[in-house]
């Protein structure tokens, strides 16, 4: 590792959720300030204890791919590879997205051959790696490949089943689409999956041993099998069945478990000295990160919040982060009546007095719990909140939890304007995963990383 850790900009975003499918659309999902929360129609509801989830139904993937590459990906690879081509072409890197008639073609006109000399700032491609957390992977397309199985036997399973199940699916499919040689990693933790491929991917860049990633979070879990079992356990709200718009509210007094929902966010992140030199326009500069384990329960969180309190202040000592200098929360807060509360003990305990002088925002009635993607969707938030210098505010925020409220007072339904020097993001997941990321405003490259 270098005595002076380099830098790393965020400069790509590709989102698909269900307030919007691309950057704008997203954006101006968000700023409308609604929650697209509804009764489920992928499959009949009526035997489960909640019946809403937070779908993504405009996505048609003959919007971005070829018929045949449709059929050979599922649900989960389809998104993921939306989500990847949405960020380069957002980072500029859109001769990412060619496709010519061999792969020796393909790095020449990427400027991404692994022997050749790049183009300025370009990264090789042996330099790019691809980090994607998914709580489940291929889950739901296993479901619906069983229920043929059963009904007409083995023959009728698609052929594709075993290259699509598993987590590694989408960072595989997304390597081989844009002709990346450099690692590829799955992360499944849980609902802090996308977080830690982010938090990881992060620390391969700076540490040196890549230039470049794609890095977020992947999660298509709305089928009856993968949904009852959340319900099972009464993970799920089930209070708000005939008002669904209301049903995710994060932090209020009458909130009753999460909304399962769907999507993904995938964010390109660069070396800043690289990026500078090819000219890229940096949303926010990743400067920290961290995780830890609560060791406590498979579904409890520790009450104490002692241990994601110590991941966020190990992310804020990675990134050289002082608690004046954080800006906005942007917390999990995924409407558990344990959670929540546990959460703000922790970022009390983080942040000290700061905690109680500051904005603290949930942003999940916005696009339901997509599991190991909601902690990257938070953070395409976080970086876009810093570079136009506003964030959503809680949406359902109608009764802040008293318990809540005397932890941290900056909680609010309203949005939030900046500037932000600083935001912590927090992530937590089943097993006592907790996950923690610090998002900067961009500082100048240094000279020698520039030049």
């Amino acid at each position: 590792m270098r005595d002076i850790p380099r830098r790393v900009w965020i400069t790509g975003l590709g989102l698909i959720t269900p307030v919007g499918i691309g950057l704008e659309p997203f954006w101006a999902g968000l700023q409308a300030g609604r929650s697209p929360v509804k009764r489920i129609d992928r499959f009949d509801p009526t035997h489960f204890r909640s019946q809403v989830a937070a779908q993504v139904d405009d996505f048609d993937p003959l919007d971005h791919m070829d018929a045949r590459t449709a059929r050979q990906l599922d649900r989960f690879s389809q998104f993921a590879l939306v989500a990847g081509q949405l960020a380069m072409a957002d980072a500029g890197l859109a001769s990412l997205l060619r496709s010519p008639a061999s792969r020796a073609e393909r790095a020449r006109a990427l400027g991404l051959a692994s022997r050749a000399r790049p183009s300025a700032g370009v990264p090789r491609a042996d330099r790019v790696g691809v980090y994607v957390g998914s709580a489940l992977g291929g889950i739901a397309y296993a479901e619906t490949q069983h229920e043929r199985y059963l009904e007409r036997g083995i023959k009728a399973v698609a052929p594709n089943l075993a290259l699509a199940v598993f987590g590694g699916a989408a960072p595989a499919n997304l390597g081989i689409a844009l002709g990346l040689h450099g690692p590829i990693l799955s992360t499944a933790n849980s609902c802090a999956s996308g977080a830690v491929a982010l938090g990881e991917a992060f620390h391969l860049i700076r540490d040196g041993r890549a230039d470049a990633a794609l890095a977020g979070g992947v999660e298509v879990p709305l089928s009856p099998l993968a949904f009852g079992a959340f319900d099972i356990i009464r993970a799920l709200s089930a209070g708000h069945n005939d008002r669904p718009s209301e049903a995710e509210r994060p932090f209020d007094a009458e909130r009753d478990g999460f909304v399962m929902g769907e999507g993904a966010a995938l964010l390109v992140l660069e070396e800043a000295g690289a990026a500078a030199r090819r000219g890229a326009t940096p949303y926010a500069e990743i400067r920290g990160y961290a995780a830890t384990s609560d060791a406590f329960h498979m579904v409890q969180p520790r009450p104490d919040g002692k241990q994601a309190a110590r991941a966020a202040r190990l992310s804020l000592a990675d990134g050289r982060v002082r608690a004046a200098e954080v800006d906005l929360v942007s917390a999990h807060a995924s409407s558990t009546p344990l959670g929540d509360i546990a959460e703000a003990r922790a970022i009390r305990l983080a942040l000290g007095k700061r905690g109680a002088e500051i904005p603290v925002v949930g942003t999940k009635a916005y696009y339901g719990h997509p599991l190991g993607a909601s902690g990257a969707i938070e953070a395409a938030i976080c970086a876009l909140a810093i570079r136009r210098g506003w964030a959503p505010g809680t949406v359902n925020l109608d009764h802040l939890d008293p318990a809540v409220a005397e932890l941290l007072p900056g909680v609010t339904g309203q949005p939030v304007v900046g500037p932000f020097r600083s935001i912590l993001s927090t992530s937590f997941g089943f097993g006592g995963l907790n996950a923690s990321l610090v998002f900067s405003t961009v500082r100048q490259a240094p000279l020698g990383e520039r030049g």
